[in-house]
């Protein structure tokens, strides 16, 4: 930028202006705090150890489960099937946004290499795994979701917020005001203070209360409760809505102005994000959607400060050549001088009017690009639940794609998205910018070119009008005259007339062919550039698509999300799961009181044996204890008198003292026989 600014001020003259373009141009306003290169090596270290520390974290799920007990695990930066965490994955991604502009726009690498041409693909491959393996921890704590996770993401986070801030505010002079700069990374800006505030509270929360396993892996009071967890997941809200009448459509409108109304409130949710209960978007999708929008932000606000003070420079040194040439004419003075000054008064207009050019194509391509990333989410929500409904007409059909090839364009979805996006913008601001700038020359250099467009219009013009009128002619008697009930069924009339006339239009018919073959062209240009950035949308006839790289990687990416996400395979699945663990339940319940059975008979069997021991040993003792046999009975026979006094005495009220001795010596007599 530096060796345009001295450029333009050479070829200007412009001695008394400022073309020092290292602050003025760079909206950053000075250089990096923070080298880019020595700080994605020097991250490799703590990278990797914290890798090391969440890997340990973390338990295998398949093999040797016995080694280490499991430990340790394989650790992933996202699950991409899943929708938890969208909001933490988008600010994760949003704050690469700034790594993948220098990727996509310079080929940034990690490291400086001066070697030979051929080898900087792989020094290109070195760099990713670099700027990868830096960012591994962030995305590996928040999926890990522990409080060792949360613990090495926090870390992180507050050290890529650290960085950012260094280098987007540091403290040399500045030309530009903090205040723009804040608006030119505010987006970024945000992904970083969200990630910075809510990593530590989930670190706190996950220490607070332990992170626990799904709700059909812990313990449930009924299964009941189980099976409502799955209603009101978002799998099951969709579930319950195929089972539902759905409602009737609504009547059409019947005047014009009624159409109209309808027309504008349906318009936002075709073109635009409309909430549908029971759907949520993919992380990744969010994620690629985010760093796809800070992508453009910061991209138009670069370009913004850039091209406008590059204009307003060279209005300015305009200014001073016309105000050392002087504006208006002056009798006598050199032929030369006045062709300088009218040189000078066009370049002036130009300037002006293209630097109005430049800013009206840059924010018609923003607002385009923005509108589509809208439309991108509702066309991607459409597709997807067509795909749930077996339906894919739209894409490339399953059958003629392998498993592989699906897989191959789900991971190059994400990346080719991003690469699109940027390129895309860029294609279309260059073809606006182009159109606008021949439109501002025609309209600057009207009094100069007037009569040359207009002696071309006045030999373009009959063959305009000539072409408009027989193609409304053809229209015309085709509905009215070559077919049938004014053209509502397609059953010919007149055969010989139309015979006659197809004849004759077929040599003029090959003139306006020529026209419109320049009209297909032109309009493949447009549409090609103004759905680059669109991966739904297939540049290329419908039997092509398959050399499209980017609608490839867009059908693999859509077959995979609809095949793993399912809602009602989900819900298939997790009433499943839900019965499996409610048999288990029931297994070990009436395992449980088998159990509980077993332990009581055991324990009566302990308690006879040990009466037959005691009454063996007490009988042992009395054969060879004759005096003690005698005691022993005299002595029960004490204590059985007692006990049948306090019970007969005890309910004196029913009985006679009389009865009561008679029936106290039978008693005595019974107690003794047994």
């Amino acid at each position: 930028m530096s060796s345009i600014g001295h450029l333009l001020g050479s070829f200007l003259g412009l001695d008394r202006v400022n073309t020092n373009f290292t602050y003025t141009l760079v909206y950053r306003g000075c250089s990096k705090v923070i080298p880019h290169q020595e700080f994605r090596l020097y991250l490799l270290i703590p990278a990797a150890i914290s890798t090391i520390l969440l890997a340990f974290s973390t338990r295998r799920t398949k093999q040797k489960l016995h080694l280490l007990n499991g430990r340790p695990g394989l650790v992933f930066p996202m699950d991409v099937m899943k929708r938890s965490h969208r909001f933490s994955y988008a600010a994760a991604f949003g704050t690469l946004a700034q790594l993948c502009a220098t990727i996509v726009f310079d080929a940034k690498h990690a490291f400086n290499y001066d070697g030979p041409a051929y080898l900087k693909v792989f020094i290109a491959l070195v760099s990713m795994l670099i700027y990868g393996m830096g960012y591994f921890p962030l995305f590996a704590g928040i999926s890990v979701g522990s409080p060792m996770g949360y613990l090495v993401a926090t870390l992180f986070s507050w050290v890529f917020t650290a960085e950012f801030f260094a280098n987007s505010f540091c403290t040399q002079e500045m030309v530009i005001s903090y205040l723009i700069l804040i608006i030119g990374v505010l987006p970024e800006m945000l992904c970083y203070l969200y990630l910075t505030f809510s990593l530590p509270v989930r670190f706190v929360l996950s220490i607070a209360k332990p992170v626990k396993k799904t709700k059909l892996a812990v313990d449930f009071e009924s299964s009941e409760d189980l099976y409502e967890s799955i209603r009101k997941s978002y799998q099951g809200i969709h579930v319950t809505k195929l089972f539902k009448r759905p409602p009737p459509p609504p009547s059409p409108p019947d005047g014009a102005k009624e159409k109209l109304i309808f027309l504008l409130k349906s318009l936002p949710g075709k073109v635009f994000y409309n909430n549908t209960k029971g759907f949520r978007y993919s992380a990744r999708l969010v994620s690629v959607m985010t760093v796809g929008f800070i992508l453009l932000y910061e991209f138009t606000f670069l370009l913004f400060i850039v091209f406008y003070q590059l204009f307003d420079i060279a209005e300015q040194g305009l200014i001073a050549n016309l105000d050392v040439v002087r504006r208006e004419t002056v009798t006598g003075e050199d032929p030369s001088t006045t062709i300088l000054r009218d040189t000078l008064n066009i370049s002036y207009y130009l300037v002006i009017a293209f630097r109005g050019c430049f800013l009206t194509s840059l924010m018609v391509a923003l607002a385009i690009n923005v509108v589509f990333l809208l439309h991108y989410m509702a066309s991607y929500k459409y597709n997807l639940l067509l795909l749930y409904k077996g339906n894919n007409e739209h894409l490339t059909p399953r059958a003629l794609k392998s498993n592989a090839s699906l897989i191959v364009g789900s991971m190059r979805y994400a990346g080719y998205q991003v690469g699109y996006i940027g390129w895309g913008f860029f294609i279309q601001f260059l073809l606006l910018l182009v159109i606008s700038i021949a439109i501002a020359t025609i309209v600057t250099l009207w009094d100069v070119i007037k009569d040359l467009i207009l002696q071309q219009f006045m030999i373009i013009w009959p063959v305009l009008i000539t072409s408009l009128v027989l193609n409304i002619l053809q229209l015309v008697l085709s509905k009215f005259l070559f077919l049938q009930e004014n053209g509502d069924i397609l059953a010919m009339d007149n055969r010989r007339l139309f015979f006659i006339f197809t004849y004759f239009m077929f040599f003029y018919n090959i003139f306006i062919g020529i026209f419109s073959c320049l009209m297909r062209i032109i309009k493949a240009i447009i549409l090609g550039a103004l759905f680059l950035p669109r991966l739904d949308h297939s540049t290329l006839p419908k039997k092509f698509q398959r050399m499209d790289p980017g609608f490839d990687a867009y059908c693999g990416f859509m077959h995979v999300e609809s095949t793993h996400t399912n809602p009602v395979a989900m819900v298939f699945i997790s009433i499943l799961q839900a019965e499996s663990l409610t048999a288990l339940k029931r297994k070990e319940k009436k395992i449980l009181n088998i159990v509980l059975r077993v332990d009581e008979y055991q324990e009566m069997l302990a308690k006879k044996r040990r009466k037959a021991r005691w009454k063996w040993l007490l009988a042992y003792t009395l054969v060879n204890n004759p005096e003690i046999s005698l005691q022993r009975r005299l002595v029960l026979a004490k204590e059985r008198n007692e006990n049948i006094k306090e019970i007969f005495f005890s309910r004196s009220s029913s009985f006679t003292v009389k009865s009561t001795k008679l029936d106290l010596e039978d008693v005595i007599i019974q107690s003794e026989r047994l």
